[in-house]
């Protein structure tokens, strides 16, 4: 289960690095009327099943949950998705 939730964070840390590139991440969060930010929230909530199930870090995907409702606001959502990116993808490799 372990070497699971430590994958799992690692692709959806790299995920949310991508939808924080500047207008690119922006321009497929708007064509798609911002579902892609529900798809997030919950793979946040799946991760954060994960991570109590293993026993692991819960803040990360309760960070991402929350960032994912925030970030419906331009702007403050590409600087959400990069700060929740680096946070799941450092706690993936540090396997917390």
């Amino acid at each position: 289960m372990a070497s699971l939730t430590r994958i799992y964070k690692i692709l959806l840390g790299l995920t949310e690095l991508f939808f924080g590139i500047p207008f690119l991440g922006g321009i497929i969060i708007f064509s798609n009327l911002w579902a892609p930010l529900g798809g997030l929230f919950l793979l946040h909530l799946v991760g954060l099943v994960l991570a109590i199930v293993g026993g692991k870090a819960k803040w990360g995907h309760v960070f991402g949950m929350a960032g994912n409702v925030l970030a419906i606001i331009p702007g403050v959502g590409m600087i959400l998705h990069i700060l929740i990116g680096i946070v799941i993808f450092a706690q993936g490799l540090r396997n917390t």
